[in-house]
């Protein structure tokens, strides 16, 4: 039984020894059937490099893709801050005391309507607006 696993084993390091032989030699490099594989190969090395010029141009756009997340991020804090500062300006309070410093200060009357009569006309007392090209 011993014998039988020793000639194994001594056969598998002979076969194991003869394909590296075989592979360092480069005998296959000009063997037939490898010659009919070489389009597929060559197919299959166009695929591989494709891969990679893809995984590459991918690893690009996604650091792009992080520097836009980046300046949308800045752009919307400034616009919240923008935000902020035109309700606060917005607030009467706040423009009574600037127009107060330039001795401003509000009415106290309502305003009124001011009429332009010079474009009306009355005919048939019903008013009828002239023209003002004419």
């Amino acid at each position: 039984m011993n014998a039988k696993k020793s000639k194994k084993v001594n056969t598998d390091k002979k076969e194991k020894k003869g394909l590296i032989k075989l592979l360092m030699s480069g005998d296959y490099l000009a063997s037939e059937p490898l010659e009919k594989q070489l389009p597929f190969i060559a197919w299959i090395t166009f695929l591989m490099i494709l891969y990679i010029a893809k995984n590459y141009q991918i690893d690009k756009t996604l650091y792009e893709l992080g520097k836009v997340k980046t300046q949308n991020e800045a752009l919307k804090t400034k616009s919240i801050v923008l935000n902020a500062r035109k309700i606060a300006t917005m607030n009467l309070d706040y423009c009574y005391k600037e127009l107060s410093n330039d001795g401003l200060k509000p009415s106290d009357q309502p305003p009124i309507k001011i009429f332009d009569y010079s474009t009306e006309t009355k005919v048939n007392n019903k008013k009828i607006k002239k023209d003002a090209n004419r």
